[in-house]
């Protein structure tokens, strides 16, 4: 547990932009979460937990397919207000972050385009992995 605290924490010291950053198991338990101060949530804790099962289970059935296509690193949903975030980790846990999605505003038009910066979250997992 010690060490899913410290991924959550170098997490959102990392980027201000994560809203929520939980460790679940296969089962859909928390096993470990973040909050950052002063963010209102925009979907209840309740639901949150059915999403981090809904996206257990897709990597379950991602895990079919690996042979083909090989491990799977990580997926974005974005939405207007938020992108959420899954990464597999060891032991069949998986790493969820909500992310704020402020679009970027060109003129009249709108983006949601921005990517989260996968290649430091991704290197922030690895360094945890391997210590």
């Amino acid at each position: 547990m010690e060490k899913y605290e410290k991924l959550l924490n170098m997490l959102m010291d990392f980027d201000d932009t994560i809203r929520f950053a939980a460790v679940a198991n296969d089962a859909g338990e928390i096993l470990w979460h973040s909050q950052r101060k002063g963010v209102k949530n925009i979907v209840t804790f309740e639901d949150t937990k059915k999403t981090l099962l809904r996206a257990i289970n897709a990597w379950k059935e991602n895990f079919r397919i690996q042979n083909l296509v090989g491990s799977g690193l990580y997926s974005i949903s974005s939405y207007e207000k938020i992108k959420r975030i899954t990464v597999p980790l060891d032991d069949g846990n998986i790493l969820f972050l909500s992310m704020d999605n402020d679009p970027k505003v060109k003129g009249k038009t709108k983006s949601y385009g921005q990517i989260a910066e996968m290649g430091k979250i991704l290197s922030i997992v690895d360094f945890i992995k391997s210590n």
